[in-house]
């Protein structure tokens, strides 16, 4: 068979470009310490490689997520201690302002400290992430959840609670609904709280209702109802505001006022007085009417009753508040721990997806090199072969 000198030329110049081609491709190898330079070099091993890189960068978005809701969580219950504190102190406040020795103006001092407390606990309720989004205000985060008002403080906020992917198959709340912190103090088990005076001598006993002819008019204030020498006309005072109404005669069983129905069950004495607070208060409406019944003068019998009454209730309020405080921190603490845990399992699922993403990847530099140093023995020896097959000719021959 003749070969003619352009078929040893192809021949050889093919040759020869396919070793330095592997030689190129062993030396991008080593330079980048990878393996799988293009999908083509190994297609099942880019494919898992792909999707074990995805799942890892899924991972530490999880990683972040906790991180961020770590930091809300820690605030949250940093907060929630400084409001501890100051329910703390309202509580030995209210146990000093029963001491049978104190006058009314020092009883006036104390609800001045507790003024302070309210304002106080108002700016811990309105507090941020450090990131401008508010803390207890729901869904509402750029909403501030509590404003300031005649009768204490009213929630803005919604009653969402906003969550964080950290995990899987696991969501974590960022915090509370402020409602759910300050408020939800349940004085009754009904729509309001109706109290009879201590110091009633009739037999009526009251109970009250939502007007719902009326209820557009509800304010949400606290009342009393106190009846005269003859016993047959009422005076109705707003508590929260002072506002004292006209004496009205009983024209019926029920009596009506600004949204509330309070309906009588036995006959009232000359003198008998009636509280209705609504059946649900947040803890500034009950600082609020504290600080009124401190602000009170107690200079006779009757009125001593009413203070040690109003202190009973706030007491007893501010208990529950506390539940409320301590049932959130307490629940702000198992999530810290659950992160706590996640973090761990995250960092060994890490190191698992880059152990197995390395087997995959990474290079053998010894296989690489030992490969590399045999490529270029080879490549030279098909060099130099081609240079002596490429002279051998007639001509030179001849010559």
């Amino acid at each position: 068979m003749r070969i003619s000198t352009s078929t040893i030329y192809e021949t050889g110049g093919s040759r020869i470009s396919d070793l330095q081609v592997g030689l190129n491709r062993t030396q991008q190898q080593i330079a980048a310490g990878r393996k799988i330079l293009t999908p083509s070099d190994d297609p099942v091993g880019s494919a898992r490689a792909l999707v074990i890189t995805q799942a890892d960068s899924v991972n530490d978005q999880y990683a972040v997520n906790r991180k961020s809701a770590k930091n809300s969580l820690s605030i949250a219950e940093s907060t929630l201690s400084g409001v501890t504190s100051v329910l703390q102190n309202v509580k030995t406040r209210i146990v000093s302002a029963g001491s049978g020795i104190l006058t009314d103006t020092e009883r006036g001092f104390i609800a001045n400290e507790l003024q302070g407390d309210m304002e106080q606990l108002l700016g811990l309720a309105n507090s941020t992430d450090g990131t401008e989004s508010y803390l207890f205000s729901g869904f509402s985060s750029t909403v501030a959840p509590y404003s300031k008002t005649p009768g204490g403080a009213t929630y803005n906020g919604d009653q969402g609670q906003r969550y964080l992917q950290v995990d899987t198959s696991r969501q974590l709340p960022l915090s509370d609904v402020g409602s759910a912190i300050f408020g939800n103090i349940r004085t009754s088990n009904g729509q309001f709280n109706t109290v009879a005076n201590p110091s009633n001598l009739g037999t009526a006993v009251a109970t009250a209702t939502i007007d719902v002819a009326t209820a557009g008019s509800l304010t949400g204030n606290n009342y009393e109802i106190s009846f005269d020498s003859t016993a047959a006309n009422f005076t109705i005072t707003n508590k929260t505001t002072g506002a004292v109404g006209p004496s009205t005669s009983i024209a019926g069983p029920a009596i009506p006022f600004e949204g509330i129905a309070v309906t009588l069950t036995g006959v009232p004495a000359s003198g008998d007085r009636f509280s209705v607070q609504p059946g649900n208060q947040n803890i500034f409406e009950t600082l609020t009417d504290l600080i009124n019944t401190l602000k009170t003068p107690a200079n006779n019998s009757a009125a001593k009753l009413d203070l040690a009454a109003g202190l009973a209730q706030a007491n007893n309020n501010l208990d529950k508040s506390l539940n409320n405080v301590l049932t959130s921190r307490t629940q702000f603490g198992t999530s810290l721990k659950e992160i706590d845990d996640l973090d761990n399992v995250g960092d060994s699922t890490s190191l698992s997806y880059k152990q197995e993403l390395s087997q995959i990847q990474d290079l053998d530099y010894a296989k690489a090199i030992t490969e590399l140093n045999q490529q270029q023995v080879t490549l030279q020896a098909a060099q130099q072969s081609f240079v002596k097959t490429s002279s051998l000719s007639l001509f030179n021959y001849i010559n």
